[in-house]
């Protein structure tokens, strides 16, 4: 399993919105303290405000910020907004006539286990929960 970069980035830039308390935190900013690229965090963001997550301002004092509060945020929420299932298991086919050996194939079944307990995991996470202080 393997998160892409946008997925990873989003939820970064969630984390780094949290921390600053309703201080709106500028690209560059995020870029540098992220170690992200300002290609990732423009589109990420990007996304992220699309579906409602954050909320933007342009101009002198502006910046990102949640539009939501981080409690109410769930992280598999965001890695479904960010991938497909079919990403993080491939082999889970939708399609079953695509797949020579799918009638005697046990990976498919241990990767529909493993996928279900990925998404029990992270649904009780929220983003105020990965971005608290260790």
């Amino acid at each position: 399993m393997h998160l892409n970069p946008s997925t990873n980035g989003a939820l970064r830039i969630l984390m780094i919105c949290q921390k600053n308390q309703g201080r709106p935190v500028t690209m560059p900013e995020m870029s540098r303290d992220l170690g992200l690229t300002e290609s990732l965090v423009v589109k990420s963001c990007h996304e992220l405000m699309r579906a409602g997550y954050i909320r933007g301002r342009r101009g002198n004092g502006g910046g990102y910020r949640l539009a939501r509060p981080a409690e109410a945020i769930d992280v598999m929420e965001i890695v479904e907004l960010f991938e497909g299932e079919e990403n993080l298991f491939p082999c889970r086919l939708r399609q079953e006539e695509q797949c020579r050996i799918v009638a005697a194939c046990r990976l498919r079944k241990a990767c529909e286990r493993a996928y279900d307990a990925f998404k029990a995991e992270l649904k009780g996470w929220s983003v105020a929960d990965i971005a608290a202080e260790a």
